[in-house]
């Protein structure tokens, strides 16, 4: 694990470039994201996915969180987005929502049955709030797997030395901002048939997506 502070990163290119390149080659980046670390890694790269997930260690079924620059990548990881999931995306994005939309065709069956956590090839996705990191998936070009950096069932998700204890061996870039706090949970909207069905209310209360949807 080579570890780069979140200032570095901003100002210096070079190693902008040098995590970017550690992604299109299928390795695992960690870095912080609403008051929690992240490892993440390319969508499309079959060994990166798998990794992702040894380095987890998961063993249960949970649905997947996949980050996009903007909405056009949204065609990256589904081909059936329904018109609400589009009004959704049109109004609360950045922000604290997590969207579940079925899997791309065009992914394969090995990445899309590690993601959906059996429920029907469907994955969750948002816009980050953070720009750079926004400006970071723009570069890198491709939609990005996220998962907290944690162990299965356990913490640690918020401190760089529990990060470095769990994930040296697994993880080529850890972006360092020091300890966090955490900020909450999204809110998952799970859309199907025209309907837009609250799974969990996180940070975006509920009302503003039913003020979203009235009239579709």
């Amino acid at each position: 694990m080579k570890t780069v502070k979140l200032e570095e990163f901003h100002q210096d290119k070079k190693a902008r470039r040098q995590i970017i390149q550690s992604l299109e080659q299928g390795g695992l980046v960690c870095l912080p994201c609403n008051g929690t670390y992240r490892i993440v890694a390319d969508l499309q790269n079959e060994d990166a996915v798998t990794r992702l997930f040894q380095s987890k260690r998961r063993v249960r079924k949970a649905p997947a969180l996949v980050f996009v620059s903007d909405k056009e990548m949204l065609h990256d990881v589904s081909d059936d987005i329904d018109a609400v999931a589009w009004k959704l995306a049109e109004s609360l994005w950045p922000g604290p929502l997590t969207l579940l939309i079925p899997t791309h065709k065009n992914l394969p069956r090995k990445i899309t049955k590690q993601l959906d956590g059996g429920r029907g090839n469907k994955v969750g996705v948002r816009i980050p709030e953070q720009s750079w990191l926004r400006a970071l998936i723009k570069e890198f070009g491709r939609p990005l797997l996220i998962s907290s950096a944690n162990r299965e069932k356990k913490g640690g998700e918020t401190s760089p030395a529990q990060i470095r204890k769990n994930f040296t061996r697994e993880v080529d870039y850890f972006l360092e901002d020091g300890d966090l706090q955490s900020l909450g949970g999204s809110t998952i909207v799970e859309i199907h048939d025209g309907q837009a069905k609250i799974i969990r209310e996180g940070a975006l209360e509920g009302r503003f997506i039913e003020e979203c949807v009235e009239g579709l």
